[in-house]
């Protein structure tokens, strides 16, 4: 070892140990290198996995369409723990509505899509129920409706309701998920949580979203009377079932469908 470390030194004409004391330690030069050889192990480790990657036809890119109902919270763990596997694949995340994403998969413009279960899904298409999506009813802190054990339906229907497109685009929550003789719609559900969040108006919400509001103070969920159990819509992953998935597809698919087991 020491005879490696001298060798090196010559070579760079550098003196990379202090030997006056009993045991050595790095120079001052010593320790730049070997903060650069640590950068330039780790570039040599990311060129030896895209090499590695080439050889194994890994995607470049892979695309993914998701339903603006549908919570990122759904995938983003399995995407987490991809771009762990295959750092080098790059992800586009694109917003679709139901009928134009079942459209992208068939067409191959999307390798998987999330949407938010409604009407069939196409035969020449596949798809797997990954997770139960809880909606909530949610207000401002300053709404009456805060201070409320239960909001009576009467009452419900005459405060102001907010919606946004992508669920006047679902027929599901098209048929329910208007309550109100009053509605103004946002054009999606962030405008829609802002305009809550001014109090201007009630709205349903997917729980994760409304969790995270309310750890920030800008949400109360209440129980409104006429849910006496808790409101789920089923969040489909969609994908073409004769198309050869590449690695990282393939992964992907794995994480979101084994999801399913626990459900």
């Amino acid at each position: 070892m020491s005879i490696g470390v001298n060798n090196l030194e010559l070579d760079l004409g550098v003196t990379l140990f202090d030997r006056s004391t009993k045991y050595p330690k790095l120079t001052v030069q010593g320790e730049h290198l070997y903060e650069q050889s640590k950068v330039l192990i780790r570039q040599a480790e990311r060129i030896h996995s895209y090499a590695q990657g080439t050889l194994e036809e890994v995607e470049d890119t892979i695309r993914i369409g998701i339903d603006p109902l549908v919570p990122l919270s759904v995938i983003d763990s399995a995407l987490e723990k991809m771009a762990q596997k295959f750092p080098f694949t790059q992800v586009q995340l694109q917003k679709m509505y139901g009928e134009s994403l079942v459209t992208a998969v068939q067409d191959g413009e999307l390798d998987l899509a999330l949407n938010l279960a409604s009407k069939a899904v196409p035969d020449y298409l596949e798809f797997m129920v990954i997770e139960q999506i809880e909606w909530v009813c949610v207000c401002s802190p300053d709404s009456s409706f805060s201070d409320m054990d239960e909001v009576d339906n009467e009452t419900l229907i005459t405060e102001r309701q907010i919606v946004c497109t992508s669920m006047l685009e679902n027929s599901v929550l098209k048929k329910t998920g208007k309550i109100s003789q009053e509605i103004w719609q946002a054009f999606d559900q962030d405008d829609m949580v802002r305009l809550v969040e001014q109090g201007l108006g009630w709205a349903f919400l997917p729980k994760s979203m409304a969790i995270e509001r309310q750890a920030m103070g800008t949400l109360v969920e209440f129980q409104p009377e006429f849910q006496r159990t808790g409101m789920f819509y089923g969040a489909d992953l969609i994908w073409k079932g004769n198309k050869q998935d590449g690695p990282v597809v393939s992964y992907l698919k794995d994480l979101l469908t084994a999801k399913q087991q626990t459900l």
